[in-house]
């Protein structure tokens, strides 16, 4: 049963996420088909407001025919006032009456009098149906009485033209427009929420995976703590016995080489424990304010002798550049801060890594060493491979390495340090090829 309980947990874990992730599709797909349905509301509304439409102006049609019934003489104006009054709640806005094209008689003012259709003397008679400023122009057929000729029946000697406004069409336009508008709204309410829901499931997600980065890395710790401390003293003494052992035997012959190759092996297992230890040491920080610049060139000098000034044309370099031509580093302090405060000795540590792990990988390195944003930055780059982008993190994790001996615990000793500063260790890639490993410092550290 015990050891189905990992895959138990990870199955839960994944079901959990999957269950915050579904309520986001919901969320989504809820948005998408609202405003759908508007759409397709809306859609068939414009088609029933237009058939709307046509009715009403017909209505209105075979009611001014009834109010103006056929005779020989032509309506009088306020004739045309009380018909314009009487079907003014179905929408009639203006009536005219023409003889020909001559205008008769009229009631009301038609749309775009004011410029565009000039002397109403002139306004045609429509064909059909012809929208004008919103309003349905239309003609009202056979009023008057037929005229009689020797080649026959002639129209009528007048004629009325009629404009309607499409009261009940535009009423149910407004009130599709509003319904879209109310589901934009919906919609986007709905999107806001899953959006934020998207981030809450990231955070969580984010947060949990940090959460079982501690532990697991508490739970190494403890175990490595308990290793280290068990291996230490048996190890000691065997490499006391083994060195003893070397000095006794005669040198060159083989029996002292294979001595000597103990205490290497044992010499390499201490170490070993050593790193396990620091890995695990979360002691108290001792800051003091320290000159970040002179502490690189510190490091650097252990490495490779004491750094020398150069010049920009033998260094490629600013001329406020430091090099260490024994260690192969260039140093840039031309903006650092003066002093910061950090605990030195563990910092040292983090930065023999980083430089020990550039020069590894590639010559030359640059250290530069500036503040930015109000954090003090360290950068380390280097002329290696570089690192793959789906590594920059894994590479921080104990026991990762990519070097034939090491303990991979480089890495993240360096990380732990520095987040106990407050701070980040990241990898990035450098312009022309290497990496950068950036160490960042938040300004509330500094002295």
């Amino acid at each position: 049963m015990l050891r189905w309980m990992p895959r138990l947990r990870l199955l839960g874990a994944r079901a959990g996420g999957l269950a915050g992730w579904s309520v986001v599709v919901a969320f989504v797909l809820i948005g998408v088909a609202l405003i759908a349905t508007v759409w397709a509301t809306r859609a068939s509304v414009e088609e029933a407001s237009l058939a709307l439409r046509s009715g009403q102006a017909m209505m209105v049609v075979h009611a001014v025919r009834a109010e103006l019934p056929a005779r020989p003489e032509p309506p009088e104006r306020a004739e045309l006032e009380t018909l314009l009054t009487s079907l003014h709640g179905e929408g009639l806005r203006y009536v005219a009456v023409f003889g020909g094209h001559k205008l008769l008689a009229e009631a009301g003012t038609p749309a775009g009098a004011a410029g565009d259709e000039g002397p109403r003397e002139r306004m045609p008679t429509p064909r059909g149906v012809r929208v004008v400023g919103g309003r349905l122009r239309l003609s009202v057929p056979t009023f008057g009485p037929p005229m009689h000729s020797p080649m026959g029946r002639r129209a009528p000697p007048w004629h009325a033209v009629i404009e309607v406004e499409p009261v009940q069409a535009n009423s149910l336009r407004e009130a599709a427009g509003l319904s879209l508008g109310i589901g934009a709204v919906a919609t986007a309410s709905l999107l806001a929420v899953a959006i934020v829901l998207l981030q809450r499931e990231s955070r969580r997600r984010a947060d949990e995976r940090e959460r079982e980065r501690q532990r697991r890395l508490a739970s190494l710790g403890e175990m490595s703590a308990v290793l280290a401390h068990e291996i230490r003293n048996p190890l000691a003494s065997l490499k006391g016995n083994a060195q003893l052992l070397a000095q006794m035997l005669p040198a060159g012959e083989k029996p002292r080489a294979k001595a000597e190759r103990v205490v290497d092996e044992a010499a390499r297992l201490e170490k070993l424990t050593g790193d396990l230890l620091r890995f695990v040491r979360t002691g108290e920080l001792r800051r003091a304010a320290v000159d970040p610049g002179g502490l690189v060139r510190e490091v650097l000098a252990q490495r490779g002798g004491e750094a020398s000034e150069a010049s920009s044309a033998a260094s490629g370099v600013s001329a406020t550049s430091d090099v260490s031509a024994a260690s192969g580093a260039v140093v840039d302090t031309s903006a650092a801060p003066p002093s910061w405060s950090l605990d030195a000795d563990r910092l040292r540590e983090v930065l023999g890594n980083l430089v020990d792990n550039a020069l590894a990988a590639g010559a030359p390195v640059a250290v530069t060493v500036s503040e930015a944003a109000r954090r003090l930055r360290i950068d380390v780059a280097d002329r290696g491979p570089g690192v793959p982008e789906g590594d920059r993190e894994r590479i921080f994790e104990p026991f990762v390495t990519g070097k034939t001996q090491g303990t991979g615990l480089g890495l993240a000793v360096a990380r732990r340090i520095v987040e106990a500063h407050g701070g980040t260790l990241t990898a990035h890639d450098r312009a022309g090829g290497g990496a950068i490993f950036r160490l960042e410092l938040p300004a509330g550290d500094k002295a």
